[in-house]
């Protein structure tokens, strides 16, 4: 694989006793909870002030499910990309239908996937790394309503819950194969 000269700096926003293990063990994919925004991967972004929400959100979850008083961490990642030609990239760099179907699919449980014959998702790892815009609520709302039968895919309007208003949202590039 060629690697490009160009690096790019990233973080992943998590809790003290995940970044000691993803230091001294380095990245480890089976760690990483189902139904994300681009399918399971290690996520991280170019923003950190977005890491830094991250650390606080995950430290708190992880906190509460174990009775634990870790501290939020974040952990640096100098990505250098290999040539595009050796990984299937998924590209998703602004909020659009076509970003919110890819989102909204990968939130969807396996059978809903299937009744639907839904076939663009990364459930299944088929892209190495997928870089976009983060979700807003919104889509995760929907995915709830679909999975829970009530709302069909075909029916969902894509423009109406993407209202541009002007706000910019975080980028993230995730991670969902050995090969990156």
């Amino acid at each position: 694989m060629k690697e490009s000269k160009h690096k790019m700096k990233l973080y992943h926003g998590t809790n003290y006793s995940s970044a000691i293990n993803i230091v001294n063990h380095g990245i480890n994919l089976k760690y990483s909870k189902p139904y994300l925004d681009f399918g399971p991967g290690f996520y991280t972004t170019p923003s950190y002030d977005h890491a830094a929400l991250a650390a606080i959100r995950t430290t708190q979850k992880y906190n509460a499910k174990n009775n634990k008083n870790e501290e939020p961490y974040i952990v640096e990642v100098d990505y250098k990309p290999i040539s595009a030609m050796d990984l299937v990239i998924g590209s998703y760099p602004r909020h659009s239908e076509r970003w919110g179907k890819f989102v909204l699919n990968n939130r969807l449980k396996p059978q809903m996937l299937s009744a639907y014959n839904i076939l663009e998702h990364n459930q299944d790892g088929k892209y190495d790394i997928c870089y976009g815009e983060i979700a807003d609520g919104n889509i995760i709302n929907i995915a709830y309503k679909v999975n829970g039968g009530k709302v069909i895919p075909e029916d969902i309007n894509y423009k109406e819950f993407l209202k541009d208003n002007g706000e910019v949202y975080p980028q993230q590039y995730s991670f969902h194969t050995l090969k990156v």
